[in-house]
């Protein structure tokens, strides 16, 4: 990639269009996590993992709360679409668990990038 393409391509991630930009860049995001060759600092490994926590506490919340008002009835004759909202928030803690592992330990670590450009010599 020349110059050129790199500045397009810059340019273009920087439009303010809202609808077709924000899937591009939407897709893009799940992508790389879903990779597993996205190289993440300390600070985004930390933020995935709260993601994760967030939907785990919250499935657990709401899983507790489906089980309470199963239990407290002493009726165990629960229509099965009060379930749904918990099968979609179980679907959403999978979904970020399989995005979390496999971008913080991928199956093939990432090769080290090597800079390139001006090197100094080692010559004194």
């Amino acid at each position: 990639m020349n110059q050129q393409e790199w500045e397009r391509d810059v340019r273009n991630r920087q439009r303010n269009i809202v609808f077709p930009d924000t899937n591009l860049n939407e897709g893009r995001f799940y992508r790389n996590l879903a990779s597993g060759k996205a190289i993440f600092t300390t600070g985004q490994r930390v933020s995935l993992l709260l993601i994760l926590m967030f939907f785990f506490l919250y499935s657990a919340v709401d899983f507790a709360g489906q089980f309470s008002v199963i239990f407290s009835e002493g009726d165990f004759s629960v229509p099965a679409w009060s379930f749904g909202p918990s099968l979609i928030s179980l679907v959403w803690l999978l979904f970020w668990l399989f995005l979390t592992v496999k971008a913080l330990f991928p199956l093939d670590p990432p090769a080290p990038r090597r800079r390139r450009g001006y090197r100094t010599s080692s010559r004194s």
